[in-house]
């Protein structure tokens, strides 16, 4: 029996703005609408999964007849990029992927409005857990203890010349600066002080270049799936979200998909988001090859692009693959790459360290913004900061043992309990991006919840709400609260709706 999921499905008028010049070149009309519509099946911009609407409607909408659609619809059909069926409609594939069948859309399980569309986050926290609820729906970790034992090690010596300054270091305690621009250096990155600001957390440095650099309007490029604050960002500013997919190297090279991310690139969007190191949410890293790709595309076009290295302490392999500045120089690409991190991963979230690095000029616009936003992060936290980086290799071996040990109790637990599940080992990350056959996941983890663990669906990181067979498992709790986790999980899908 063949699995279904239920899709979302786009107007006509939505998808004639989309075609706006596809009569434009030689050809048959019919041909001239195929090779239109599977330029934005190619680029993202009509994800797979999604249901178009029927030939007459279509045909109605562009003003041609029926038949010119139906020969467009049988052209794409046959080259692999759509697919058919009565009861079912037409809907986009991509070649050589095994797609579910759609099923008709209604109201979301959760009540959750149109179309079953899905708040993001959807974590769980926004609803009353049940007693004894077991959270896998956080990649976040724990503090490690030696955070508490250095913070006690901040002296009144430290504090001493800096109470003598207002305090308000917009773009960030000069010291801690030099400290983060060398660890940059030792990476790879021609890294100066003066060209990286000190923010709280990855989360306002992502922001920051959205204010900085965004208009509403602007084409923005990012991953399929990607991470939920950097599409919230983005989508808060008015940006025109592309998207391009992710592999996530079960089968061949993992990360973003170079060859259609080139061609978006070309494009010539405002900005392109990557997390190509320990990918949040499927834990994927992209190979030096396809890095140096990248800055190459970007610097032909001209196009900024942020390294989210925010997860990068979570590399399960260290060293992980040079940071995209570092690929850049070492080859003399002239690239424009900010690089954003954060301490969060490495020692502590509630340390709100994170920072930016990029060229000067637009460093120097981002560091105004920032001071009209909170005129400069936590100096005591950036004094902690400080004293923590001496302690890095340290930190980094129990992240990894962490991890480590959370993964393999994870993925025991999959293949016992939930053997038909499919994902990919992750190179680093807190998280199992999993494929649930014949289930649509929002539904899931809302009947996960009642029996007592929480997980997130795949459209919490997708621009369109697709992404609804795939699910997030994070394996972060510690092994005992993982696999409990997970028997609930298999508890609950074997149960059904």
């Amino acid at each position: 029996m063949t699995d279904r999921v239920r899709s979302e499905a786009i107007g006509a008028p939505r998808l004639v703005h989309l075609l706006v010049g596809w009569t434009d070149g030689d050809g048959p009309l019919h041909k001239r609408l195929a090779d239109a519509l599977h330029q934005l099946i190619d680029t993202g911009e009509l994800p797979a999964g999604t249901r178009l609407p029927a030939e007459r409607t279509v045909a109605g909408a562009l003003a041609v007849s029926r038949s010119t659609v139906v020969a467009a619809y049988e052209a794409l059909r046959a080259a692999g990029w759509l697919a058919s069926r009565r009861g079912s409609g037409t809907w986009v594939r991509r070649p050589g992927v095994d797609y579910p069948v759609p099923e008709p859309r209604s109201r979301g399980p959760l009540g959750m409005g149109r179309q079953g569309s899905v708040p993001a986050p959807l974590t769980g926290a926004d609803l009353a857990d049940p007693p004894e609820s077991i959270d896998l729906s956080t990649g976040a970790l724990p503090g490690l203890q030696m955070v508490a034992e250095i913070a006690t090690k901040v002296s009144a010596e430290d504090y001493r010349d800096l109470l003598g300054h207002h305090g308000y270091y917009a773009a960030g305690l000069p010291t801690l600066r030099e400290e983060l621009a060398e660890r940059l250096e030792r990476r790879g990155v021609p890294a100066h002080s003066s060209d990286l600001i000190v923010t709280s957390g990855s989360q306002q440095a992502v922001e920051l270049i959205a204010q900085g650099l965004v208009q509403p309007g602007d084409e923005i490029v990012l991953e399929e799936p990607t991470y939920r604050g950097a599409l919230e960002t983005f989508r808060s500013r008015g940006a025109k979200v592309i998207t391009v997919p992710v592999r996530t190297g079960r089968r061949g090279p993992g990360g973003v998909d170079v060859d259609v991310l080139e061609r978006l690139i070309a494009r010539r969007p405002k900005l392109v988001y990557l997390l190509p190191t320990a990918h949040n949410p499927t834990g994927a890293t992209l190979n030096v090859a396809d890095r140096l790709r990248v800055v190459r595309a970007a610097a032909a076009a001209g196009v900024p692009v942020i390294d989210d290295e925010s997860t990068v302490d979570t590399s399960l392999v260290w060293p992980p693959p040079p940071p995209l500045a570092a690929v850049a120089a070492e080859h003399g690409v002239p690239a424009t790459v900010f690089n954003v991190g954060s301490l969060s991963k490495l020692f502590w979230g509630g340390l709100r360290v994170g920072w930016i690095h990029g060229p000067s000029d637009l460093v120097g616009r981002l560091s105004r913004v920032k001071n009209a936003a909170d005129l400069g992060s936590s100096v005591p936290g950036q004094l902690l900061a400080l004293k923590l980086l001496a302690h890095t290799a340290s930190a980094r071996e129990q992240r990894k043992d962490q991890l480590s040990t959370g993964l393999a109790a994870a993925e025991a637990a999959m293949h016992k309990l939930l053997p038909e599940w499919e994902w990919a080992r992750p190179l680093g990350g807190a998280a199992l991006w999993v494929r649930v056959p014949k289930s649509d996941t929002v539904a899931l983890a809302a009947r996960a919840r009642r029996h007592g663990v929480l997980v997130v669906p795949g459209p919490a990181y997708s621009a369109s709400e697709g992404l609804r067979e795939f699910l997030r498992i994070g394996y972060a709790a510690g092994p005992g609260a993982v696999t409990e986790g997970i028997r609930r999980l298999a508890t609950a899908w074997r149960a059904g709706p």
